[in-house]
Parts: C-alpha cells; structure tokens; sequence
C-alpha cells in the first residue's frame, strides 16, 4: 500500500504532512504551476526576491542552486544581508506560529558562498551602448541587470572609490568595505566598465553621452548633500552636519567630537550619526526627533542598537537654537513638537511654543536628511520638490531616452528600494534601446498566495544572528552583526512554512503505508493507497 493521490486542489503547502511522516517521504514543491502567485515574503520585497524557493533549496542542500535563484533578481545580496531592514519579515506566515522566518540571515548566509565565486563576463549580445551616471545601489542595479541582458555597459562615477551612498555614508559597522568590494568587483568581472573621477556637470554631462553614442542613459545620482536649515547658531563651531560627518568618519579624516553630542533627527542617518559619534570619542550622545517613538523613520533594529548602546533618545522635540558663543557651543534649546504632520499627511510640524527645554551640549549634529544637487541636470529636465520628475511606470524622464532612478526620483528610502528602482529602469532601457513599449503589461497586478495555516505546526525558536558585545564596540567600527554558520542557517531554514507550495511525493517506494500523512492533513487531501500506484501529483524535484 502506498499514498495514491494528493488532491492539488486542497493541499495548501501547510507541511503537516511532512512533519508526521516518519519515512521522509514527502516534499513541498515551492514552484507550483500557479507561477504568477508570489508568497507574502516576496510580495513585500521591493526586489521581489524568491524566498520560498531560495529557501527551499538551502533545506536539499542544494546551495548552488540558492544562489542563481537569487542572483536572477538580486544584484547586491552581500549587502542586503548586512544593512537590509527585512520588510520581507513583517509578511512573514511563521509569525502568526511564533516568530518570523530570519530570511534578512539566511540572505547572507546564501551571498557569503557567492563572494567566493569570480563572475564569468555576460555575453555581449547588442551594440547599442547604455551609460549610467551613479554607482550607488540604483545604478548597480541597473549595471547588473543591462550586462546580463547583453548590453555594453559603463557607469560613471564622480568619487574616487565606487558604490556612492554604500561607500561613503553607511557606517563599516553595519557594511564593511571589503563585502562592499566584492559585490561591486563581482559586477565588473560580468563586463560593466567603471570609470571613477568623473564628475557630472562638470566633466560629464548628458549632451556630451550622447555624442559618444550612449544611446539610453540613467541618472541614478542619489542625495549625497546633507540637508541644512536655518536656524540660529547653526554656524557655531562644533555644529556638524549628518551626512557630512559620516563620509569625513568613513574617509579616516580627523573627525573631532566633544563629549557631549546632541543629534537632532529621528532617521537612519541620526542613528548612524549617533552611534558613529560614540566611536569617535563622545562620552555622552542624545537624539533629539519631531517624531513620537512610533513615528520615527528610522528602523527599530536600529534604534535598538543605539539604544543598547547608550544613546538617550528625547521624541516629539525640535531645535529652536543652538546656543553657544563664537568658540563653542553651550547647548541646544528644544521646543515641544505637538505634531509632524498635517491632515493631509503633509510633513508640517506644529509646536507648542511656550514649552521649552535646554539641554547642555559642546557638539551637535544636525541629521534631518538628504539633498541630491539638482543644479548639474540640464534645464529642460523637469524637477519638483528637489526630486527628479519621471514617468512612474517608466522612469523615464521629460527627455526621451533619459532615465532617472534611486533617491534622486522617490526621495529617503531603503537599499533595497534603490535596488528595485534601479531594476524597474534596466527593464525600460532594454525596451527602449529594443524599440519596444516601455509600458506594456507593466502594470499587471500579481496574486499573492494566503499564509499557510499555522494549525498542527510545531514551534521551532528563531535563529538569531550573534551580535558584537556591546562592550567590545567602544571606539572601534568593527561590524556589529555576526552572519549564521552552517548550523544555524540549517535550523532556521527548516521553519520557512513554503506559502502556496503543494506537497508531493519525492520517495514512493519508501511510504510504509502508516496513514499518518492522511489523519494528519488539515485539508483532507492526501489519500493513501493499499497498493502501490504513482501519485496523481507527480514526483517533482
């Protein structure tokens, strides 16, 4: 006797039956026919990488295999996996049995095996020539995705060293460098051309591509300035500014705090200030936001890390002056913040001017966002609110054949948010540089698949990734989170729950007919056999 049939109709991907079965004998196919059903994880990617099936792959060992499945979509997984804040996990199925899946670790997991690989160069298959302006994670992005398609490929980059915003503003802390150069080293050996030193608008500009013969073009030019205010007493000594502070940090320039540091901004960028500030030297750091605690733009891991670390942080504040003298400052005088946004959900703070508070300080550091220069676009590319004016659907820009993507289109947002714009404009360059409609079927609307029941699921405790000793971080940019081993990536893939998979049967001869699979499944589609006949679901995998 044998399991005749798994009714493809009822089974949900629960696993249950996997579990129950002593003999190993079935599997859950995470690629079922339904392709154009994407699971909650991956519908919450902005890169719409394929959790289920990369992760389904790691639980047969089948590591090679993981790493294409990601690296179809994903061009930067080494650094997603150190500084992505994991949206994916918010959709999480597993969460509503006990926590969520740690998809952010198995992700690095995955990508710490692919930094050991050299890329082989992309066959070149078309002559008409891309040029990209940016190698922040938009541009890359793009790069990637153009070279594989067979485009000859060059980005232009204006600093010495390559990977914009990656390079200069996130803290080694959170990226080292030497995953940052592998990633981008892996991009070159596929046949993109780097050219470092070039600066747009003044060495560069989009008139002068197109006399070289770029026939598309992609302005991913992030916001690297820091966004200022004023404000009295912001030209203090000792009053820094977010952005510029981390890249002088980042570029082993002498970067002086004192020992009292107020950071005034609720982003990543403050948080990355703060904690940047305690490295250097302050004794004492505070960040001070308009924010309520909930309404903080910055990430909680990352204000869990701050906070672990000491950094006092004061909500529903802003800075009405720094106070101080011509040689030093004394202090920041704060103003009650009643509220950060209008009825519209228009960023328009409202105070209560009367309450008032003074805290002491001898540096602050002002991280209230970013800028991207604007004045280096030609004047009849179209701008609005210091953002890049561009078809949504397209990106391209008021001038044909242009294209814009990254912070400098959608303002502050995530890497893998850049990722994904710098994705969306490779798809429009090839159709453009094709001939093609840059619009068609773009828009169509993907199903996602419902959350595996979490019924007859065994609880399994979430694998968390080791973190440096906060003792251990003092003065020191060494990274604080430590990737999983073997062990624990082997633990925790085996608690992905498979959303929208089907259950089928890999190992038919070794069934012992025990009805188990059959009592156990919670849709009653599994019906076993008293002889042994092949299942109407065949044995994929």
């Amino acid at each position: 006797m044998a399991i005749k049939q798994i009714d493809d109709s009822k089974c949900v991907g629960c696993g249950v039956c996997l579990n129950s079965c002593s003999m190993d004998v079935l599997r859950l196919n995470p690629f079922p026919i339904e392709k154009e059903e994407i699971t909650p994880c991956r519908s919450a990617c902005p890169a719409g990488v394929n959790m289920r099936g990369y992760i389904y792959y790691l639980t047969e060992g089948r590591l090679e295999e993981a790493m294409n499945l990601i690296r179809e979509v994903l061009p930067l997984p080494a650094v997603t996996g150190h500084v992505c804040f994991h949206p994916c996990e918010k959709e999480c199925a597993r969460k509503e049995v006990d926590e969520a899946v740690n998809i952010n670790a198995l992700e690095r997991y995955v990508a710490d095996y692919w930094l050991q690989e050299k890329a082989k160069p992309a066959l070149r298959i078309y002559s008409r020539k891309a040029a990209i302006i940016g190698s922040g994670p938009a541009g890359l992005a793009a790069a990637y995705d153009l070279v594989k398609m067979g485009y000859p490929v060059t980005v232009f980059e204006g600093q010495p060293l390559l990977g914009g915003m990656l390079r200069t503003a996130i803290p080694e802390y959170r990226l080292p460098e030497n995953i940052l150069d592998a990633q981008i080293d892996y991009i070159k050996g596929m046949g993109v051309d780097f050219r470092t030193g070039v600066t747009f608008g003044k060495d560069l500009t989009l008139n002068g591509l197109r006399k070289n013969e770029y026939d598309a073009i992609l302005v991913a030019i992030g916001a690297q300035e820091s966004r200022k205010i004023e404000i009295d007493g912001a030209q203090l000594p000792d009053v820094l500014w977010g952005l510029d502070f981390l890249r002088d940090a980042k570029r082993r320039r002498k970067v002086e705090v004192k020992d009292n540091v107020v950071v005034i901004g609720g982003g990543n960028v403050a948080i990355d200030a703060a904690l940047t500030a305690l490295r250097v030297g302050a004794k004492d750091v505070r960040v001070v936001c308009l924010e309520r605690r909930e309404e903080m733009p910055a990430h909680e891991e990352a204000i869990k890390t701050a906070t672990d670390e000491g950094v006092d942080i004061s909500v529903s504040w802003g800075p009405k002056r720094v106070v101080g003298d011509r040689k030093k400052v004394e202090g920041v005088e704060l103003v009650r913040c009643l509220s950060v946004f209008d009825d519209t959900g228009k960023f328009n703070p409202s105070f209560e001017e009367t309450t008032t508070r003074f805290i002491e300080a001898d540096t602050v550091i002002f991280a209230i966002g970013e800028s991207t220069d604007l004045s280096v676009l030609p004047g009849e590319m179209k701008t609005n609110n210091n953002h890049i004016v561009v078809d949504p659907v397209t990106l391209e820009t008021s001038l044909s054949g242009i294209f814009a993507a990254g912070v400098a289109v959608t303002g502050p947002g995530s890497v893998v948010e850049a990722i994904a714009s710098g994705k969306k404009a490779a798809v429009s360059i090839d159709r453009y540089l094709g001939g093609k409609d840059l619009k068609a079927g773009r828009e169509m609307e993907v199903k996602i698949v419902k959350k595996s029941p979490r019924e007859g699921v065994e609880k399994r405790p979430r694998q968390a990734v080791s973190s440096l000793p906060v003792g251990q971080r003092k003065c020191n940019f060494d990274e604080i989170k430590i990737g999983f081993d073997k062990d624990r990536a082997e633990q925790e893939e085996r608690r992905c729950m498979a959303c929208g998979s089907r259950a089928f049967i890999k190992y038919l001869e070794d069934c012992m007919t025990c009805y188990t699979c059959e009592k156990d499944c919670p849709e009653k589609a599994i019906f076993v056999s008293a002889e042994h006949v092949l299942a109407r679901v065949s044995s994929w995998g």
